[in-house]
């Protein structure tokens, strides 16, 4: 294996921003037999990438960003990476930009979703994990990294912590690939409606500044948001006091004492 410093080319890409900083890879030389990501399905995306083509090993970087799925907020979705991996294990983390600032290592933006053991691209594995997306997150399409890294350290220690531990910065040797989400509220009514088997229910919607909720006895707190994701309101009470919000579509996330979590859309008058 023939060792080089590799700074990928952000200009490869036509739709990444410059913002967005890509890692550089230690060792290159091996893609040819095992580091490349041969598929990500996740949503509508079941994208299949070879890795190997005509002997030649594909590039550390590939531009997905064409393909995209839409995500609800407050929901969860699982996500399968297939791959192969030389003589090491291989670490994958995906990376999902909710706040779109052009940057993939904030909190709660990364997802590290197993390990690929020693494999080679005729016997690649595939590893599967959840992502769950925020009530927070900005609506809108914004950019999902999945990003493949040789986890040396687990060769020799099964329990080695991930070695990725940023989406940029400088790893062993592996792959990254970029794809775009869409991300959308929940498909929720506006009118008084029962939300749940045990009758909780919001009034009136719209409103023009209280709105009650009903069956109180399974809510556990609620947290308002505005639709660009900052939270505005939260508490446990019955009653839900908007008066000093200014006119607009806002998002109520509830929280069950089973731990449910549901979500509903108000329009403040």
């Amino acid at each position: 294996m023939k060792k080089l410093s590799i700074l990928l080319s952000i200009g490869a890409c036509s739709l990444l921003s410059a913002q967005y900083c890509l890692p550089t890879f230690e060792y290159s030389g091996n893609m040819a037999i095992g580091e490349a990501i041969m598929n990500v399905t996740f949503g509508t995306i079941n994208n299949t990438s070879p890795s190997v083509t005509n002997g030649t090993a594909p590039p550390n970087y590939e531009d997905f960003t064409s393909i995209s799925t839409d995500i609800q907020m407050g929901s969860n979705y699982p996500i399968s990476v297939k791959g192969p991996s030389g003589t090491f294990p291989s670490d994958v983390v995906v990376f999902i930009d909710f706040n779109k600032n052009g940057s993939f290592d904030d909190a709660g933006e990364s997802f590290f979703i197993g390990r690929l053991e020693p494999a080679n691209p005729f016997n690649a594995k595939t590893i599967t994990g959840n992502i769950t997306i925020p009530g927070t997150a900005l609506p809108g399409t914004t950019k999902m990294r999945v990003l493949k890294n040789t986890n040396i350290a687990a060769y020799s220690d099964p329990n080695a912590v991930t070695s990725i531990h940023s989406a940029c910065g400088s790893l062993r040797s592996g792959q990254v690939e970029d794809y775009s989400v869409n991300i959308v509220a929940a498909n929720l009514s506006t009118h008084d409606q029962n939300i749940n088997g045990d009758n909780l229910r919001l009034y009136p919607n719209p409103t023009n500044g209280i709105v009650q909720i009903k069956g109180v006895e399974s809510l556990k707190n609620y947290e308002v948001y505005s639709i660009s994701g900052q939270k505005v309101l939260e508490g446990n009470s019955t009653s839900l006091n908007m008066n000093q919000l200014i006119p607009g579509t806002y998002l109520i996330k509830m929280k069950l004492k089973n731990n449910t979590m549901i979500t509903e859309k108000i329009i403040k008058k």
